[in-house]
């Protein structure tokens, strides 16, 4: 019996920005992506929730958030937790240092794992009270928060036994796919990639991440030096997610799109 080729398609960021949520759920409803995360410490949350609750039959995970990245917008923990972050009260922008990256990371601070603990627990709180049909969670900025410390792992562990929240599949290694190159931006190159990566697509269950978004005056503000043009990065994912030809070559393949619940 031939095994089935099925592809879960993640979009992150919700919950950071106007233009990220719409752009996700557009990925949803337009287009192939079935689950979106929400990072909770986002200024957009609320608008997020009225967004998602409104249509569940989208999955929805609660997206791990340690780091603020943008240079122009930034968020801060949602609890006390100094050791996290700089001197404004924001997070950092890295979780780990990057080659050619000078900016602060929290690998390099003296962090409290019990700050961590108790911030990510307050995250899936806030999580589970605003999207009530939450099935998992996942990590902003890095696989899993367990690459940065076994004991953040655990943590987490705990987390996802008391909240009967599913760890997410992509940290305890589901295959992850490409999509298509970093460059060019342009939408008609990385829908050909795609659709080439979807041609060549072996049978079992892979993922799909990215981070979908629509044109605002706000998206165009977001950047941090080495990524400026945030805004033609992911006007072109979301555009390259909803591509007609992408859907069709999904189900000329018979690929099932599946969703963390499914799982």
């Amino acid at each position: 019996m031939t095994e089935t080729t099925r592809l879960l398609v993640r979009v992150d960021d919700a919950g950071s920005s106007w233009a990220s949520n719409l752009g996700c759920l557009r990925a949803c409803t337009d287009g192939i992506a079935r689950s979106v995360e929400v990072m909770m410490p986002g200024p957009w949350v609320p608008h997020a929730a009225q967004l998602f609750n409104a249509h569940p039959e989208i999955d929805i995970g609660i997206h791990l958030t340690l780091t603020s990245e943008w240079g122009a917008m930034k968020w801060r923990p949602l609890t006390q937790a100094r050791s996290l972050t700089d001197a404004q009260g924001y997070f950092l922008p890295l979780v780990t240092a990057r080659d050619d990256d000078i900016r602060p990371c929290l690998a390099e601070q003296n962090w409290s794992l019990d700050e961590v603990a108790r911030e990510l627990r307050a995250q899936v709180a806030l999580g589970q009270q605003m999207f009530p049909g939450a099935s998992h969670i996942s990590t902003h900025m890095m696989r899993h928060f367990r690459d940065l410390d076994p004991c953040i792992g655990d943590v987490i562990t705990e987390i996802c036994n008391a909240s009967g929240l599913s760890d997410d599949a992509f940290g305890n290694g589901l295959p992850r796919i490409s999509g298509y190159p970093r460059f060019p931006r342009e939408a008609s190159a990385r829908t050909t990639a795609f659709l080439k990566q979807i041609s060549e697509l072996a049978p079992g269950t892979h993922i799909f991440i990215d981070h979908p978004a629509v044109a605002s005056p706000e998206l165009e503000a977001i950047g941090h030096p080495g990524y400026e043009d945030v805004g033609a990065d992911r006007l072109s994912c979301l555009a390259t997610l909803t591509h007609p030809e992408l859907r069709r070559s999904v189900d000329a393949r018979g690929i099932e799109l599946i969703n963390y619940r499914d799982l």
